[in-house]
């Protein structure tokens, strides 16, 4: 039985693409779904290229649409490139444009050549997925939604045109609409944005099982993990760290692991600041390497403004971490279901605030006994909070195979 995925070309697939072998870094909800199907089904995966954004950066830079075969996935894959297959003389606008329709030509070929039984479309590509419906009435077509960020949210009330098909595609008449619990408050998007009769599914990620340490140490290690983008609050974490070197300075080391656009404006702030040398910046690092510092953490830090049930911290959650993150927004129904779930085994600071932040922080240090506090109530909960990747792709692989039955 042949079923076909449609996603954008994640950065943290490209890798993989270029050096034909799977070892795919970030989007583990993407990744371990491809390689669970692709073990029992006749899988074909197309990866439209949107090049670089304004909150992640592409290297793939193909004048031409690529098929491929990498080791370790089963798969038959296909990358249709970007606006790079377009003149340079074309402003990005038009080639953005010209890129999403020629992408769309492509995809309808694809399918009437290989009629797969299902398609299964991220939501980077929504406003195909909901094109396909008209074309392909008949066939199932999912819509893979991993969080509500800043965009998606503007899109019930923005008068631009884009924000406007874009809430018309998620209008489509699909099979079903899967979507991540991040603590965006997803599930409350979906009841404005999709149409009243569509299935929706809300799935908390799976987690890579760590070994969690409760201990002591003498210089305190601080965390944090994502890329550096304003909506992960980078520049608020930095500026708290700032706050808590003056009175600190030599007593802690700061883990940042991530890249993105604002990475070299944080490295400069912290290099100017004279307090470089309690830093550590590690851009990306192997997904192995990312859970050892989380097992290794005295203190983990979130400042992600989107939600805080993303895949880094339930990590931290399942290495017993004392976390400090940010407050439900009621107003804007994020995490509301992040604070269900975690309640007081965690400590929490305002929104972009921070001055709090740094007041957290220094509050664990001169009373570390807290730490080892948090780290214990965490430990007890955890595991009636969080799956195992294995469970929860099993769990999105049914509702695949209810619909393809």
């Amino acid at each position: 039985m042949k079923l076909l995925f449609i996603t954008r070309l994640y950065s943290g697939f490209e890798p993989s693409l270029k050096n034909l072998t799977w070892k795919p870094e970030g989007v583990p909800t993407i990744y371990n779904l491809f390689n669970k199907v692709s073990d029992t089904y006749d899988t074909s995966i197309i990866f439209t290229a949107k090049d670089s954004g304004k909150t992640y950066t592409s290297h793939w830079v193909e004048k031409e649409d690529k098929s491929i075969k990498v080791k370790n996935l089963n798969a038959t894959i296909k990358v249709l490139t970007g606006i790079y297959y377009f003149p340079n003389i074309f402003p990005r606008k038009l080639s953005m444009i010209l890129r999403d329709i020629r992408q769309l030509i492509k995809i309808i070929f694809f399918i009437k050549k290989n009629q797969p039984k299902l398609i299964y479309c991220d939501s980077a590509n929504v406003v195909i997925a909901y094109i396909l419906t008209k074309i392909f009435p008949k066939k199932p077509i999912v819509v893979r939604v991993l969080g509500v960020c800043s965009f998606w949210r503007a899109i019930l009330s923005s008068k631009r045109l884009v924000h406007k098909i874009y809430k018309l595609s998620y209008k489509g008449s699909f099979a079903s609409v899967i979507g991540t619990q991040d603590g965006s408050g997803i599930e409350y998007w979906f009841d404005e944005v999709l149409k009243k009769n569509v299935p929706r599914y809300v799935l908390l990620n799976g987690v890579d099982t760590i070994k969690s340490k409760i201990q002591m140490k003498k210089i305190k290690n601080i965390l944090f993990v994502g890329r550096l983008e304003s909506y992960k609050g980078i520049l608020v974490f930095i500026n708290a760290i700032l706050k808590v070197l003056k009175k600190y300075n030599g007593q802690v080391k700061i883990k940042i692991i991530g890249d993105g656009t604002l990475y070299k404006k944080s490295f400069d702030i912290c290099r100017r600041s004279g307090l470089i040398e309690n830093f550590d910046f590690m851009r990306s690092i192997p997904h192995k390497e990312v859970l050892n510092y989380h097992s290794n953490s005295d203190i983990y830090v979130s400042a992600n403004v989107d939600g805080n049930l993303i895949n880094t911290n339930l990590e931290a959650i399942s290495s017993s971490a004392c976390m400090v993150i940010p407050k439900p927004q009621k107003e804007k129904l994020i995490d509301i279901q992040t604070y269900k779930l975690l309640k007081n085994s965690v400590l929490y600071y305002k929104v972009n605030d921070a001055n709090d932040l740094a007041k957290k922080i220094i509050f664990l240090l001169e009373n570390s006994d807290f730490i080892l506090e948090y780290k214990k109530k965490i430990s007890k909960i955890k595991s009636s909070i969080i799956k195992t990747w294995e469970e929860r792709v099993t769990e999105e692989l049914k509702i695949i195979e209810k619909l393809i039955n």
